[in-house]
């Protein structure tokens, strides 16, 4: 049987391609998000902006090179569970500005608090995309 390909309602995004901010064609993907979530105590706790920081890593782990391609000799990089995101990411989104590179790990922080997901790998230190997985924890997160 044929796998059947998603194809997105006008309001929801341009399907097939675009030109994304550095003017490269790029596979449209989706990010999705549950209502189970957004009525979360997780999530309901977050700010505004690592709300959409999550949703952009979301983005991430659909439409982008997952880490385990990158290191096939790496058994603990091989899970469906990971991607990339760093800084540089985050501000080709226009979520954040070099100087406010404080403010981005501290809401990375904030979403590993609430249970939504842990970092593998931080790249931080030499200037590389940092490595997360995404985590259920939110589900049993209690405020404190």
């Amino acid at each position: 049987m044929a796998r059947r390909t998603y194809k997105p309602k006008s309001f929801e995004g341009i399907g097939g391609k675009f030109k994304n901010t550095y003017g490269r064609m790029q596979a449209d993907t989706s990010a999705n998000i549950y209502e189970s979530m957004l009525q979360s105590a997780a999530f309901m706790d977050l700010s505004a902006r690592q709300r959409l920081l999550y949703v952009y890593m979301k983005a991430q782990y659909y439409g982008k090179r997952k880490p385990g391609k990158d290191y096939p000799d790496m058994e603990k990089l091989q899970d469906d569970d990971l991607f990339y995101f760093s800084m540089a990411m985050a501000e080709e989104y226009g979520l954040y500005t070099r100087s406010n590179h404080t403010r981005f790990y501290a809401d990375i922080k904030e979403l590993e608090r609430h249970g939504f997901i842990k970092t593998v790998s931080n790249g931080k230190k030499n200037k590389k995309k940092s490595i997360y997985r995404f985590s259920a924890d939110w589900q049993q997160w209690k405020e404190g």
